[in-house]
């Protein structure tokens, strides 16, 4: 997250190429599970951060330092966008299985790095300082929840590895990738960790499979048969925990309430 960087000073310049900007498409930003209603979002975080980093701003301005603010960001959100593996084509063509950048993203490094540096260690040090109060003052205890995530993890691999209906289509799927002379996976997610992309020599290989698999997950239908497994055993979850996901919701509203509240109160 961008406020455990902002009492960093700014990065050497890196002379890897920069990844591509490629925002999530309108079928990414569509990939919905009911367990994302109790899980921060991307615009929580970015109001999260604006908020830490006001109250660090007011802090470090106390003791005699100014910093300049980081701008607001408009998030398209995207939770799921790699849940399954790569689902975009656009992204399989440029990046094979490796993530580009966002917008938001690439604006979030921008302004970090335009804040530059701090001039000594004692204004770094009180920096440091004033990030851990404002830290402790906006971020909620309760709003990552350990059932939801291990509910989450456990449905996932239940759904990966047993339901009938996802089994089934990773057959489809790997037919269609055997049709396009790829190599025998045992499901997307095992093309996406294949060691080999880990080698520069290998992105021609990488994005030809990466762009079959895409192909391969719209002919078998696979994201939205596994997509729908989870959903049903989430809602099952949902129902068997009523209290435990209700006071998550209750958390992240308090979270929500006073980020934004101190966002607000910081505006001209």
């Amino acid at each position: 997250m961008l406020v455990s960087t902002a009492a960093c000073a700014a990065p050497a310049p890196s002379t890897a190429p920069e990844r591509p900007v490629i925002d999530p498409s309108a079928e990414a930003q569509a990939l919905r599970l009911p367990f994302d209603a109790y899980k921060r979002t991307e615009t929580d975080i970015e109001r999260v951060e604006r908020a830490t980093d006001v109250l660090a701003g007011q802090c470090l301005q106390k003791k005699g330092y100014s910093r300049p603010a980081l701008p607001a960001l408009t998030v398209l959100e995207a939770p799921n966008r790699r849940r399954y593996g790569v689902i975009e084509p656009l992204v399989a063509t440029r990046m094979g299985y490796h993530a580009p950048l966002t917008s938001v993203e690439k604006e979030r490094d921008r302004a970090d790095r335009a804040r530059g540096g701090y001039r000594d260690a004692v204004e770094r040090s009180a920096a440091n300082n004033c990030l851990d109060d404002s830290m402790r003052r906006v971020y909620v205890d309760g709003t990552e929840s350990p059932l939801l995530t291990r509910l989450e993890r456990e449905i996932f691999e239940q759904t990966r590895t047993k339901d009938l209906h996802v089994r089934a289509a990773f057959d489809k799927w790997r037919s269609c990738m055997r049709a396009r002379g790829q190599k025998e996976y045992a499901d997307p997610l095992a093309a996406a960790a294949d060691d080999r992309w880990k080698d520069p020599g290998s992105a021609k290989a990488e994005t030809a499979t990466a762009v079959a698999d895409v192909a391969c997950k719209k002919e078998s239908d696979l994201v939205e048969v596994w997509r729908g497994a989870e959903e049903k055993l989430q809602n099952a979850a949902m129902k068997q925990h009523p209290a435990d996901f209700d006071q998550v919701r209750q958390t992240l509203d308090k979270e929500r309430a006073e980020a934004t509240r101190i966002v607000q109160s910081a505006k001209p």
